[in-house]
């Protein structure tokens, strides 16, 4: 005789292993320019891999100018608008972010696929970098570090949340929350650090994973047929 066994009830919502995947990555990197710091690995020279690395892997200004103007596209100009998610300035900016993306990354797989998850890191990394590259100034710091998809996770989540309270009837002003928590946060960060050109593509990320929410949600596809059918019928 079979007998169906009910799912385990858990209170905790699943996070996606790509989340998880990303995060470790960062950790991972993090955890070499540690070991050289403190002279575990790779001998005197190995202080300033940080610096180097950021210079070869942050994102420039330089980098997007060189597009602009025609500049051949090689894979140390192309890398950078991806590669610079997974370099951070210091132990702390990394644990900050790794802790961030975990904790909103965990509240949007509930209701997102893997793939929508890689499809929002990879979309929210690539806009904050063309942001910084059209509102930056000349000869700045790189653009380090995986906030823009953190912020994007908040969009998305901000999503999330109106769709719950559309469903419910009821206000959606509390979904804006998260908006103010990316103030908040912001806000506090230019106090402490000082204002920086990254503003730019954290706001950017931001609005790039609300506006990918409509379409990556499970009834996306729902979506895109509606207004690909209201605009035909215009």
């Amino acid at each position: 005789m079979d007998e169906t066994r009910p799912k385990k009830q858990t209170p905790f919502n699943p996070i996606s292993p790509i989340v998880v995947v990303l995060v470790v990555t960062m950790i991972a990197v993090e955890l070499v320019f540690q070991a050289a710091e403190h002279r575990l690995i790779g001998g005197p020279a190995a202080e300033g891999w940080r610096v180097e690395m950021m210079r070869f892997f942050g994102f420039h200004k330089a980098v997007f100018d060189h597009i602009l103007m025609g500049g051949e596209l090689e894979p140390k100009v192309i890398w950078p608008f991806l590669s610079y998610l997974f370099i951070h300035k210091s132990f702390m900016h990394m644990l900050i972010a790794s802790a961030l993306i975990l904790a909103m990354g965990k509240l949007i797989s509930d209701m997102f696929s893997g793939l929508a998850v890689v499809v929002l890191f990879v979309v929210c990394g690539l806009a904050g970098a063309l942001a910084f590259g059209l509102f930056s100034k000349e000869g700045g710091f790189p653009l380090v570090g995986a906030y823009p998809v953190f912020y994007g996770f908040i969009g998305t989540y901000t999503w999330i949340r109106i769709f719950e309270l559309r469903a419910q009837k009821l206000s959606i002003l509390p979904a804006f929350s998260a908006i103010g928590m990316f103030l908040v946060f912001r806000g506090g960060l230019s106090l402490y650090a000082g204002v920086s050109n990254d503003w730019m593509a954290d706001l950017t990320g931001l609005i790039t994973g609300f506006l990918l929410a409509y379409i990556l949600a499970p009834d996306g596809k729902d979506r895109i047929k509606g207004w690909v059918s209201a605009i035909r019928k215009r």
